[in-house]
């Protein structure tokens, strides 16, 4: 039977993408352990499915049509970078969201209770809206550690970006030997009132 790789987004307008992208350009340059998401790829997860037959994508799509008839468009702010770290070791650089009226809390609780219904799995944690921009390799170097943080640093004074969420796309990740490649294979417009 014939799976595909599937994802709930928030996709990105190219000038988004392009604003996060000059962002990391020049750091990116000469960091050798610190893989940078392409520009192309960068979004906010809502929900991971993994391999699902095309039986259970259409249950998705027709749950959230439901979703997306019910939610009005709203705005977040994408309002810095953040490394996130584990045993204080850096693991990954996020650009931070900010949900301020909580609508993107409200869809997501939305999306995960008519999607249980339909019998996909609640996730274990609760959202935490980001964007990924890179994942940091074991074994990085003191000095590139050190140009991560100080390149974070510099972008204290980050302008927030205004992001108008009017849609929600089902993503489709095919894996290949150096990275993964999205397509959109649905996008759900927010049409409640």
């Amino acid at each position: 039977m014939e799976t595909e790789r599937l994802f709930l987004a928030i996709t990105l307008p190219e000038s988004v993408r392009s604003r996060l992208g000059e962002s990391v350009r020049l750091v990116s340059q000469r960091t050798e352990r610190v893989r940078w998401v392409p520009r192309e790829n960068i979004h906010i997860t809502l929900k991971f499915f993994g391999e699902m037959s095309a039986e259970r994508k259409a249950s998705i799509v027709t749950t959230m049509e439901g979703v997306a008839a019910g939610a009005r468009p709203f705005t977040l702010s994408v309002t810095g970078v953040k490394i996130v770290r584990r045993r204080r070791k850096p693991q990954m650089v996020w650009a931070t969201v900010a949900d301020a009226d909580e609508q993107l809390q409200r869809l997501h609780g939305s999306a995960e209770r008519l999607l249980e219904l339909s019998g996909f799995e609640r996730e274990a944690r609760s959202l935490s809206p980001h964007i990924t921009l890179a994942r940091v390799r074991d074994g990085i170097a003191p000095w590139e550690q050190q140009m991560l943080e100080d390149w974070a640093t510099t972008l204290c004074d980050f302008t927030a970006i205004a992001l108008a969420v009017e849609s929600i796309a089902l993503m489709k990740s095919d894996l290949k030997p150096h990275r993964a490649e999205y397509s959109v294979c649905k996008q759900f417009e927010l049409r409640g009132t």
